[in-house]
């Protein structure tokens, strides 16, 4: 068989969406804007790259859907008509550099996930609860301030509609705003926003609503935790459970977990080493410590697309997850920084059948520099280093 015939080379649907494979660049923190709101130089020759390099569907770093909710200076922002036209550049260099890819926008809001030296943003989540990692306690969120949460993410579904985007999708992952209200560790109101799980969904289900009103079919996706990590969090079985996102017209789950307070817990305790992004797992060398979200989506049943993130570096592993039939379409981050051209090479059977990422997180920071970028790739005596420092600070602060 050749490659034109695997699986995660053919068409698939999203909604009304037809997608020209199944790679999908999931939303990576870019480093994207000026303290203008302008772009960076660089930024949008990503995204061209990104849809040249023969991705199906990319997905945009997170686009803060209020003031409130803007997670440092550098954030893309939609909370205004007058952003339309700044992101509107992200969806017509896609589509310039090929008009099969799609563009879809990913909006989020920030709530607790903040350190006592951030300047901006309002710390916020459904409850008042300290976090073990965490140097600010989020402030309650009222019932009249989730009701605006959810008027500012419909009116920014609206926005990227406007923009030129093909889809959206709803950050609901890592600890941030609305993964805080799904997850029972860190909701604990008594209110119809939280204690039972459809309580706990509603902030979404509302905000689905709200967009529907206003852009009708557009397709609209969610990322979602399948595990917290954290004692009293989101796991396996709630994950399946919330599964339920489709019944409110959720049109794809992609799947991924862990939040920042899970990194306090040691190796044996995770399974995995705690490395900042939790997210982002380093030391999986071997195709067995790959696509490590797989098992949490094998009883899942669900009839929307699912969209696997964590870990995808091998495409023969990827082909054969497809074939199972348990996964619709796979998402990654740390390979396309790497090699934004990945899916061409694999279709072409270029080189080897793993990615050239090696899963070091390196690459956060670079982010320091302006627009995201492998620092093992661009200069390899820099990324050991960086290594070498970023493992040794977190094994100073968490003993």
């Amino acid at each position: 068989m050749t490659r034109e015939q695997y699986q995660i080379f053919s068409p698939g649907n999203i909604g009304g969406l037809s997608v020209k494979n199944r790679l999908v660049r999931s939303a990576t923190a870019e480093g994207s804007s000026d303290e203008n709101g302008q772009f960076v130089p660089g930024l949008l020759d990503l995204y061209g790259a990104l849809a040249a390099g023969g991705a199906g569907m990319i997905i945009t770093g997170h686009m803060a859907v209020m003031p409130a909710g803007q997670a440092g200076h550098a954030q893309t922002c939609i909370w205004d008509d007058s952003f339309i036209d700044v992101v509107a550049q992200i969806a017509e260099q896609i589509h310039q550099a090929d008009d099969t890819y799609k563009a879809i926008a990913q909006l989020g809001h920030r709530g607790r996930q903040q350190t006592a030296a951030d300047e901006i943003g309002d710390c916020t989540g459904p409850s008042a609860l300290p976090s073990p990692i965490l140097e600010r306690t989020a402030r309650e969120l009222t019932r009249d301030e989730i009701q605006e949460v959810i008027s500012s993410f419909g009116n920014a579904i609206a926005r990227v509609k406007k923009a030129g985007f093909d889809g959206v999708q709803l950050h609901a992952a890592h600890g941030w705003l609305l993964s805080s209200f799904l997850s029972p560790y860190t909701n604990q109101r008594t209110d119809d926003y939280g204690g039972s799980l459809e309580n706990r969904m509603r902030i979404i289900s509302d905000i689905v609503s709200r967009g529907r009103e206003l852009v009708s079919d557009f397709p609209i996706m969610v990322k979602i935790n399948c595990d917290d990590f954290v004692p009293g969090g989101v796991d396996a079985q709630l994950f399946a459970e919330q599964a339920a996102l489709e019944e409110i017209g959720v049109d794809a789950i992609e799947v991924c977990g862990g939040m920042w307070d899970c990194l306090i817990r040691s190796e044996s305790e995770l399974g995995w080493f705690p490395m900042p992004i939790p997210e982002a797992r380093t030391k999986i060398g071997t195709t067995e410590k790959q696509s490590y979200f797989r098992k949490y989506v094998e009883q899942l049943g669900t009839k929307i697309p699912i969209i696997l993130i964590g870990g995808n570096k091998n495409v023969e592993s990827l082909e054969e997850i497809a074939k199972s039939g348990l996964v619709d379409f796979f998402s990654m981050s740390r390979p396309f920084i790497c090699e934004p051209d990945l899916p061409n090479r694999w279709l072409e059977g270029r080189g080897k059948d793993r990615a050239d990422c090696i899963s070091c997180n390196t690459c956060i920071i670079s982010m320091r520099e302006g627009v995201i970028y492998c620092m093992f790739k661009k200069d390899k005596e820099k990324q050991k280093e960086t290594q070498k420092l970023l493992n040794e600070t977190w094994r100073a602060v968490f003993k």
